[in-house]
């Protein structure tokens, strides 16, 4: 931790053995940062082990220790002066967490789920949550980084893999975090500057481009069609028989 706050970029850290999860430890303190018990940003709470884990549409995140759990919460300043630029964070921060990973493997390996999801060989290594409490962005983070499979759901073997298992080297999560943080850091101030093409960058890592999609935009309603990536607002370009949409929102559960 200390090298983390030597840095100068992250201001304040706590650190759990277990928790519920880290978002909900972050809103708890959010609760009490008034008055004589101010909160410096960003800070950030980092847990071994979460109890109740979630990630997007309020599913359950698997999180043993292992598995890199975070949250990051920034502030206004640490955003673009356009406030309709703002919902570009949890494309931005899945960017971050690609080139973080990617400097443990093989880079071009690394890609992105649109609209928050980092993927290695065709499976889930990390995910991002957003959300935002009194006007401070919580960028939530699960990232697999080595994780005894053994004890995992079969779904999730299935599904995912770790940063051990796709480099075939162990690696531990403090080394990991190190370099995440300076991704990020680097990322969102680049992206909060106006100097970094992080659209291009996405693109590049999209891995969805050129792919049949199952789009559902709610549990009645599905788009199949191609993709085309995103757009400068970030959202997910799809040709279908009707013509071409521009999703804002929605899940994305089979490609091919």
């Amino acid at each position: 931790m200390d090298a983390i706050l030597a840095d100068g970029w992250v201001q304040q850290i706590e650190w759990f053995p277990s928790i519920d999860s880290t978002n909900a430890a972050a809103r708890r303190r959010l609760a009490h940062s008034a008055g004589s018990h101010p909160l410096s940003l960003p800070a950030l709470w980092v847990a071994d082990r979460q109890t109740a884990g979630r990630g997007r549409l309020q599913r359950t995140w698997w999180s043993p220790e292992g598995c890199l759990m975070l949250t990051l919460a920034i502030g206004e300043q640490s955003l673009p002066r356009q406030a309709q630029d703002w919902n570009q964070l949890a494309l931005v921060s899945g960017l971050a967490v690609a080139n973080a990973v990617a400097s443990f493997l093989e880079p071009h390996e690394v890609q992105l789920k649109w609209p928050n999801d980092v993927y290695v060989g065709g499976k889930k290594i990390a995910g991002i949550l957003i959300e935002s409490d009194a006007r401070v962005w919580l960028v939530g983070i699960g990232l697999n980084v080595h994780l005894d499979w053994s004890q995992a759901p079969e779904e999730v073997r299935r599904r995912a893999t770790c940063v051990t298992s796709a480099s075939g080297r162990q690696t531990s999560r403090q080394v990991v975090l190190v370099e995440l943080l300076q991704q990020l850091h680097q990322v969102i101030s680049g992206w909060a500057q106006g100097k970094l093409d992080w659209h291009a960058a996405w693109h590049q890592r999209c891995l969805l481009t050129g792919r049949v999609i199952h789009a559902y935009l709610r549990e009645e309603q599905q788009i199949v069609g191609v993709c085309e990536g995103i757009d400068l607002q970030g959202r997910l370009i799809v040709r279908h028989e009707s013509g071409v949409v521009h999703l804002t929102a929605g899940e994305i559960r089979a490609w091919q």
